[in-house]
């Protein structure tokens, strides 16, 4: 019989026993689907007021043989919750996934979420069971994106031809910094933040936009600090010294050859002058200079949102997997 167990994310053994469940389910996935041990050692004990994280593990006597991992924001969007199942390559189809994804719902449930929200993986264009799995629990489809890669030797080749385009962002005063923004522009950073989940296509996925102060900011750049993230972070300032759009590209201490890009956006006011081109730009010129181990970087957008897929096809990135946003309601 296999026990579904919470795993207390600061016991290091059990912690660990879960992190491998979950290495190895995704072993076969392209690109960098899993974190490090040393990030997830880190990262999965830290506390953080802006969301609540439950783990669940399926024991059969003493081994772990599937994990589950919930989520839930304590800011907004207090409906929703994020529930995620991985069960080892040699113990698939027997029920566990199954069983870990309604303990999933139970928690979930328990703390008042009605909106349950997953994600699942598939070769570009292709199907996979996961899809299959997911319906068979209740979950449609409320969105789709490709998840991208891009090898930094590719980026280096097309650099300097994109930077002629992005000329016509020439208007703008474009800032770099890592990780904390600089206090003269942190109000106005807010107000750009708050716009992201109105302007970022999100299908039919039930969520709700933010409001970031700077009080907020400052606290989650000081949780980045702590588990040893890095945000390379280009601002885009316009002549009346607003913020106009901003990106960044992430980079863990502990795995410097991989990075991943965070939030890209452009206030509708300033749209029409490649700002995102030049953002992304000097984001990873700041990257490639900072770490220069950097092998890749991957990225995803929905598969709708045609402007940043097309920069980010011009800049090399390549569809390596398709991403199906999940979503349950109760």
């Amino acid at each position: 019989m296999v026990d579904i167990e919470q795993i207390n994310p600061r016991n290091q053994a059990a912690l660990r026993a879960w992190w491998e469940v979950g290495a190895a389910a995704t072993a076969e996935r392209p690109g960098k689907p899993w974190p490090l041990w040393d990030q997830s050692r880190v990262a999965l004990p830290a506390d953080n007021p802006e969301r609540a994280v439950t783990l669940i593990g399926a024991i059969d006597g003493r081994e772990m043989v599937g994990a589950g991992l919930l989520t839930r924001p304590l800011r907004e969007n207090l409906h929703t919750a994020m529930a995620f199942a991985y069960v080892r390559p040699d113990r698939t189809r027997e029920g566990i996934g199954r069983r870990l994804v309604e303990e999933l719902e139970v928690v979930a449930a328990g703390d008042g979420r009605s909106t349950i929200q997953s994600e699942a993986y598939l070769p570009p264009g292709g199907t996979g069971a996961s899809e299959a799995f997911a319906r068979a629990m209740g979950y449609d489809v409320a969105s789709r994106e490709a998840i991208k890669e891009l090898t930094l030797t590719d980026y280096l080749a097309r650099r300097d031809a994109l930077a002629v385009e992005a000329s016509a962002a020439d208007a703008y005063r474009v800032i770099t910094f890592d990780t904390v923004c600089p206090e003269e522009h942190l109000d106005s950073f807010g107000r750009l933040l708050g716009m992201l989940m109105s302007e970022v296509p999100l299908g039919e996925l039930d969520l709700a936009a933010s409001e970031w102060t700077p009080e907020r900011i400052r606290d989650a750049e000081q949780r980045q600090v702590d588990v040893g993230r890095h945000v390379q972070t280009a601002m885009a300032i316009a002549p009346d010294g607003s913020v106009a759009g901003v990106s960044d590209v992430r980079v863990d201490d502990s795995d410097p050859a991989y990075g991943q890009v965070g939030i890209t956006i452009v206030d509708p006011a300033h749209r029409g002058h490649r700002l995102g081109l030049a953002l992304k730009l000097a984001t990873h010129d700041l990257a490639v200079a900072t770490y220069p181990d950097l092998v890749s970087l991957d990225t995803s957008n929905a598969e709708v949102n045609t402007w940043m897929n097309a920069v980010n096809e011009a800049l090399g990135y390549r569809t390596i997997e398709t991403l199906l946003e999940l979503q349950k309601k109760r």
